[in-house]
């Protein structure tokens, strides 16, 4: 059912994935010299800023929403909880390497600033382990009880 505590868990994991649109992963000061840099013109770094992270972030998203309507076949939304959580390693490895990327192209006197946005990869990731964790202790509990009758 809808209502299962997996669900619940790839509800939030979904809007953790989602929440990194609204919540910038780099932010720089106004008037800053860091705001040459292409990714952070507009002073903040979030997934709109490279394609890939927009891609994953998506991607994610997408994936831990359609997982929730397939708790009839459970082992296909297992399946479904380990690509999302595939997808939030991808995406973890490459926000560390654009953030990176842009702290380096930073010039002399530029101040970048980490934001929250940094640590929603990393929540999807415990939220999509939890939500698989629950379906397979799910999937344990169906196959003993049919065992018993």
């Amino acid at each position: 059912m809808i209502q299962r505590i997996q669900s619940i868990f790839l509800l939030l994991a979904a809007g953790a994935f989602g929440g990194q649109f609204g919540l910038p992963y780099l932010q720089t000061p106004e008037n800053d010299p860091a705001r040459t840099v292409p990714a952070l013109t507009d002073g903040v770094f979030n997934p709109l800023d490279n394609p890939g992270l927009l891609g994953l972030t998506c991607l994610g998203a997408v994936v831990s929403l359609a997982a929730i309507f397939l708790f009839k076949n459970r082992m296909l939304q297992a399946r479904l909880a380990g690509v999302s959580i595939i997808v939030a390693v991808l995406l973890m490895a490459l926000v560390a390497f654009a953030a990176k990327t842009t702290i380096d192209q930073t010039p002399s006197g530029g101040t970048v600033n980490f934001a929250v946005g940094l640590a929603l990869p990393v929540l999807a990731l415990a939220l999509n382990w939890l939500a698989s964790r629950a379906i397979k202790k799910d999937e344990a509990l169906v196959r003993s009880m049919d065992r018993l009758r």
